[in-house]
This record gives C-alpha cells, sequence and structure tokens, in this order.
C-alpha cells in the first residue's frame, strides 16, 4: 500500500468512525423522540418508520463507501476511490461544527 493510499485510507476510516457515531447518536434520538410522539413529517403524519430505514440506508451507504475507499493502488481505482472518499466528506459536512469533525474532511470546493 503507498503513503499516500495508507493516508487515505486512514482518513477514511476516521470519517467512517464519526459518520457511523453520527448515525448511532441519531437513531438514540430518534427513538427517544418516537417514545415521546414526537416524529412527524410537514402533514403531521408520524414518520419514524421512513426516519429509521433513512438511518439504515446511511448506514450502508457509508458502509459501501468504506469498501470502495480500500481498493488497491491501481491506476484504474484511484478515480473510483478518491470519489468515495469525497462523498464521505460530503455526508461528514453536516456535522462541522460538531466537536469530533476534522477541518481537513471539508470537501473540495465546499465553504
Amino acid at each position: 500500500m503507498s503513503t499516500s493510499l495508507a493516508a487515505v485510507a486512514t482518513t477514511s476510516q476516521d470519517i467512517v468512525r464519526f459518520l457511523l457515531s453520527r448515525v448511532g447518536e441519531d437513531e438514540a434520538e430518534l427513538k427517544r423522540l418516537a417514545r415521546q410522539d414526537a416524529v412527524t413529517d410537514d402533514d403531521g403524519v408520524r414518520s419514524v418508520t421512513r426516519l429509521q430505514a433513512e438511518l439504515a440506508a446511511k448506514r450502508r451507504l457509508i458502509g459501501s463507501l468504506q469498501q470502495l475507499v480500500v481498493l488497491r493502488d491501481q491506476p484504474f481505482e484511484r478515480a473510483i476511490r478518491h470519489q468515495a472518499s469525497q462523498m464521505l466528506r460530503f455526508l461528514a459536512l453536516p456535522y462541522d461544527t460538531h466537536p469530533g469533525y476534522r477541518r481537513e474532511w471539508r470537501p473540495a470546493g465546499s465553504h
């Protein structure tokens, strides 16, 4: 594994851990709100099932991107690995005010 690939993999592992922790927090918050009957959509309809499905999908997406980031360092794989890393960075961006968020995770071109 080249140094740059090792650095990308380490950074991506950190982002993955950070994201999965945030998803876990979101799941705990959803459970808390559901117990209080406080989860509704714009029409006032309970949307716990949809939010649970969204969090499960986010977990699967993060896992898929994590697998793409650890591709070997073949020339044709570099673009895939780079895009997967960028997608992880975009998923982390909504948490940029969280104390665990790192400025170096900010995707290129975002403010």
